[in-house]
């Protein structure tokens, strides 16, 4: 049995493991990005190649644990606690097996090589923060008040996906896989601002915003009406193809009741930037987003990078006196043919059928 001794952000990670079950740990990151390994602020600057450099950087210890059995296991319990904390946490671990192969988990670029985790003999370290620890101690919250009050608190909300993922949050706590509580989070907060944002005044002008981030293209488009939120998704200039098929969803003034099973978690992503954007100028508006993503994008690195290019994007609104201008202004910047986008876009298309006649 080998001991290890290192830093973490601090980072717990929840993978899948298979239908059922998870794997969950720490990742031990080299002291050169140990301040960025978790900063997707910073990593929007880099090519997508720079940010897997940053992910790879680190010792992956983990084990396999059942999301509602295994939530009170002392190491379990430990990592939760580490996971309350910002700033650098010491960690010493306990291998209890190295792994023959390196594991590459695609979803948000971890690498899972430093063997199976066995006992957390100690940690040190750390900034404590009231408002988590507020959350963290009321059993009676429930899960969506308890992000919603972080959120309204003012704590990052990549801070609030870990600690949702962890089981630190809500009155009946279970592990929740990485990438099931980034969409989670996502959802319950553009839910709630979304409910708001229907009693504000519509938007009364035009306007787009553009951004391209580590391969990806993003566009929003801003209309008057009552809210309308739509976002499309081409891999077009990823494969070379003008005319690909573009998937889509969308949810109208009463909302959808379903996963949007097309764009899946990019879709919430820009949701929750769309509409913290609408909620902090008290307006509603007719939304659709675009997301282009071409070949300087490494796959499967997590969609934070919709996130962060929807906020840049909405940082930067062009003001149009006319949609149809917009519309135009949107298709020439994409390498997705316009022909691609019509055909999967409800609102665009009955736009310009209305302009046709």
């Amino acid at each position: 049995m080998d001991i290890v001794n290192g830093f973490s952000p601090p980072y717990v990670y929840l993978p899948l493991l298979g239908s059922k079950k998870l794997l969950i740990g720490p990742s031990l990151v080299n002291p050169d990005v140990l301040n960025v390994y978790t900063d997707p602020k910073y990593w929007i600057r880099l090519t997508s190649r720079q940010v897997l450099s940053i992910r790879k950087a680190g010792k992956g210890l983990f084990k396999p644990a059942d999301p509602s059995r295994d939530i009170n296991e002392s190491s379990i319990s430990k990592l939760r606690e580490i996971s309350l904390y910002s700033g650098n946490v010491e960690v010493e671990l306990e291998y209890v097996k190295s792994r023959s192969n390196i594991i590459f988990d695609p979803y948000e670029g971890v690498t899972l090589n430093g063997g199976e985790l066995g006992r957390i003999i100690y940690y040190t370290g750390g900034i404590a923060d009231r408002r988590i620890e507020k959350a963290y101690g009321d059993r009676d919250l429930l899960a969506k008040d308890a992000v919603l009050y972080l959120h309204n608190s003012g704590i990052n909300v990549y801070k609030i996906q870990q600690l949702l993922s962890v089981g630190a949050l809500g009155s009946k706590r279970k592990l929740v896989a990485t990438r099931w509580s980034i969409t989670a989070v996502d959802s319950m907060i553009s839910s709630r601002f979304i409910d708001e944002i229907k009693n504000y005044p519509e938007l009364s002008e035009h306007y787009l915003g553009e951004s391209y981030v580590v391969g990806n293209r993003i566009i929003v488009m801003m209309f008057p009406g009552k809210f309308y939120y739509e976002m499309m998704e081409s891999w077009g200039p990823f494969f070379g193809n003008r005319n690909p098929k573009v998937a889509m969803d969308y949810e109208g003034f009463l909302g959808r009741t379903n996963y949007a099973e097309e764009v899946e978690g990019a879709y919430y992503a820009a949701r929750y930037s769309v509409a913290r954007h609408l909620h902090e100028r008290k307006r509603q508006a007719k939304i659709v987003v675009l997301l282009e993503v071409d070949r300087n994008w490494i796959p499967n690195l997590g969609v934070w990078r919709v996130r962060e290019g929807a906020d840049l994007a909405l940082k930067n609104l062009k003001k149009f006196e006319d949609e149809n201008a917009m519309i135009d202004y949107a298709f020439s910047k994409t390498y997705t043919s316009r022909k691609s986008w019509l055909s999967s876009s409800f609102f665009l298309r009955q736009k310009t059928l209305e302009s046709f006649f």
